[in-house]
């Protein structure tokens, strides 16, 4: 879950230098980020599911 947020605050921080005037391809990069965020918390919330299951399970790493 860590991984989402820093991805997420990465994607924010992006976008918010293209905005404030650092160049277009920061808003590019925030995009391209904001898209990698969201297939990680797709992964995330399926291999959440999945996991109740006790069928099938993704891995994800340790859990603290």
């Amino acid at each position: 879950m860590e991984v989402v947020f820093a991805v997420l605050f990465l994607t924010f921080l992006s976008l918010a230098i293209g905005e404030l005037g650092g160049g277009s391809i920061f808003g590019t990069i925030g995009g391209w980020l904001g898209i990698l965020t969201a297939l990680i918390a797709w992964y995330t919330a399926l291999a959440g599911l999945l996991g109740r299951t006790g069928i099938f399970s993704l891995p994800v790493g340790a859990r603290t």
